[in-house]
């Protein structure tokens, strides 16, 4: 917040995109969301973050020492 307040201080155009992606990647097919990403020019380092978002993720919490499965 303190960088995009910086800027309107500043003067210049901020754009700031919000995305909800709860429960989103459930229920797409995540093949074909790449594929209109990309066919979107969402290409790149963003592209990529989908990518890795969308397969061969592992999550869990660990508290004091206990991590769940």
């Amino acid at each position: 917040m303190d960088d995009i307040y910086q800027q309107l201080d500043n003067s210049n155009i901020v754009i700031v995109i919000y995305l909800d992606l709860q429960k989103a990647f459930d229920t797409v097919d995540h093949s074909i969301l790449l594929a209109k990403l990309y066919n979107y020019s969402i290409r790149g380092n963003v592209y990529n973050w989908f990518k890795d978002s969308l397969y061969d993720r592992q999550q869990f919490v660990s508290i004091r020492g206990i991590n769940s499965v």
